[in-house]
């Protein structure tokens, strides 16, 4: 590479879009992958509960909701062990002390994270055109039919595991093995997908009052 092409390379280096030091379209690739684990997730659950498993309201195989969390936690936390709200790390020095106090205080917006995400997007559904989208009024330790401890607690914890030990080292992972041009097309196309999927569903559930599932199995 001569040394004009590497000012080049830099030079459109510098421009790409990045979040507090991560390329977007990384974190639109954890976004994805995040989505379609909350599809799995959410089966998941209603097979253990309900003994169904369904399209989830959507009709690709991905919760578009979820596609922003790697975007909120990477914004909101930065890392478990090194706590960074916005860039700022809140721990000067990183010692065993402020680890334990770091992934506590993770623990707790994860789980803050989970009430405040369901009850708000619950009650806005609800209030703004009279749809339920679930109901948790029958789960021991409800509060509201939208949010409650068991459902807190429970996804709570999995979001905390997941950005403790998955987060980062798969974005590090993407960032090593998917070439940025590469990892544009999948956002811009996959992303672009997901995200037409989710305004379908705003715009089905404001002019029709209800959210149509496309498919449910019958486990039981």
């Amino acid at each position: 590479m001569t040394a004009e092409n590497t000012v080049v390379s830099t030079a459109a280096e510098r421009e790409r879009f990045t979040v507090f030091g991560v390329e977007f379209v990384y974190l639109g690739i954890l976004g994805i992958l995040t989505a379609f684990a909350g599809w799995i997730t959410e089966n998941t659950f209603k097979a253990i509960t309900d003994g169904v498993i369904d399209a989830r309201f959507h009709t690709l195989p991905f919760i578009s909701a979820y596609a922003f969390i790697p975007f909120a936690l990477h914004i909101l936390l930065g890392s478990a062990d090194n706590l960074a709200v916005f860039g700022k790390r809140l721990f000067k020095k990183s010692t065993l002390k402020s680890k334990i106090a770091s992934n506590a205080l993770t623990y707790v917006i994860c789980c803050s994270m989970v009430f405040l995400g369901e009850l708000g997007v619950g009650l806005l559904w609800d209030k703004a055109f009279g749809v339920m989208l679930w109901d948790y009024s029958e789960m021991p330790l409800h509060i509201t039919k939208y949010t409650g401890v068991i459902p807190m607690f429970g996804f709570g914890t999995g979001v905390y595991l997941l950005f403790k030990f998955v987060h980062t080292p798969l974005l590090k992972f993407t960032q090593n093995k998917i070439p940025f041009n590469a990892a544009k097309i999948i956002v811009s196309t996959l992303g672009t997908l997901i995200m037409l999927d989710m305004l379908s569903l705003i715009v089905q559930i404001m002019f029709n009052h209800e959210a149509v599932m496309l498919w449910r199995i019958v486990l039981r």
